[in-house]
């Protein structure tokens, strides 16, 4: 290596450059004194002793990360577990913000010094300890109901809204390999503020699905439309279509939503001999213990996803379709899994079923 060039070989290149010689003559002319220099070193001395006069200093060398004092010290492992650990945890923006360290070392600390990984949180609906209390109560009552062969008498009925944007789904991915161009509408998955939907009534039991049943939009669901439109088909159309000779053994099941709930529609029930389990005994605000919120809507949609429909007829159309030919092992599976999702709301005193 080189040794450093001496305090007078570079005043004597300055005084060189100074009297107008050029780089390769400053350099011919120190060979001729029996000093070698290079023109790349006699450009570099000049080019330092402008910046000088210029005002401009050369900054201090930095040390090399290894020798650099390290971020994950006690103190900050400490603060960033502290910043973490909780049900709302701070951005890693913020606390390397706070504690004057990159990202990286954030990140750097939450995974190896503390060991932590991250988890998503589930969307669940809202239960307040009253309603934990009543789901215990009341479920402790209903799971008699269950059984892997009780739960094939039961004939459970939902509503449920099914989006336009429910069909024609955009994937939240696309491939490319990195040489083809992209179109712009690929890179695009659009959602609409206000979309068009509509309500729709099911019923599933263990040999299928009735008919899906179309609510009228501008129709106000009361207790006598709900009979009219929906109820007493299921009973004199889809109960018999689906049990045949066993229609009489058939337990009706429905949510508590007022228009089911309604004395006219109990009324209605007991005029046609039918048989049902009490609204006393079914836990509100549950839908992760009814058949169809926790497991039929959402594989409904993920089949209409894959269908096409542009206005609402056809959306109405693709939907009948559908269920027409829903998958019968789908239900079933559903079904059987149905005592075994209440009995872990049981062991949680009326909690949710989905979180561990």
């Amino acid at each position: 290596m080189p040794g450093k060039t001496s305090f007078e070989t570079s005043s004597l290149v300055i005084a060189l450059r100074d009297q107008g010689f050029t780089y390769p003559k400053i350099s011919e002319s120190l060979a001729s004194q029996g000093v070698s220099l290079s023109r790349r070193t006699v450009l570099k001395i000049c080019q330092e002793k402008e910046k000088e006069r210029n005002g401009w200093t050369k900054p201090a060398k930095r040390l090399p990360p290894q020798n650099l004092p390290s971020a994950c010290t006690q103190d900050n492992i400490n603060k960033v577990k502290k910043a973490v650990v909780k049900k709302n945890p701070d951005s890693l923006q913020k606390i390397a913000k706070k504690l004057q360290v990159s990202i990286h070392s954030v990140g750097r600390m939450i995974h190896q010094n503390l060991g932590l990984e991250v988890r998503k949180k589930r969307k669940l609906h809202h239960l307040t300890e009253a309603q934990k209390k009543q789901r215990y109560e009341r479920g402790k009552l209903f799971i008699s109901y269950l059984g892997p062969f009780k739960v094939r008498h039961i004939f459970t009925m939902d509503e449920t809204w099914i989006r336009l944007d429910d069909c024609n789904v955009d994937t939240d991915h696309f491939w490319t390999d990195g040489s083809a161009e992209i179109p712009e509408e690929w890179k695009k998955k659009t959602i609409k503020q206000w979309p068009k939907k509509v309500m729709i009534a099911i019923g599933i039991c263990w040999f299928g699905m009735s008919r899906a049943y179309v609510v009228n939009g501008s129709a106000k669901v009361t207790a006598q439309y709900f009979i009219d439109e929906i109820l007493s088909k299921m009973i004199h159309e889809d109960i018999p279509r689906l049990y045949g000779n066993s229609t009489k053994d058939v337990i009706f099941h429905m949510d508590s939503a007022p228009s089911h709930t309604a004395k006219l529609t109990i009324q209605h029930l007991k005029d046609h001999r039918v048989k049902y389990i009490p609204k006393d005994i079914w836990m509100a605000n549950s839908p992760d213990l009814a058949p169809l919120d926790s497991g039929v809507n959402g594989n409904l949609k993920r089949i209409l996803s894959e269908r096409k429909a542009t206005t609402i007829k056809g959306l109405i159309s693709v939907i009948k379709k559908v269920c027409e030919s829903y998958d019968i092992a789908e239900i079933r599976s559903t079904l059987s899994s149905w005592q075994g999702r209440v009995q872990t709301m049981l062991d949680r005193y009326g909690g949710h079923v989905e979180v561990k």
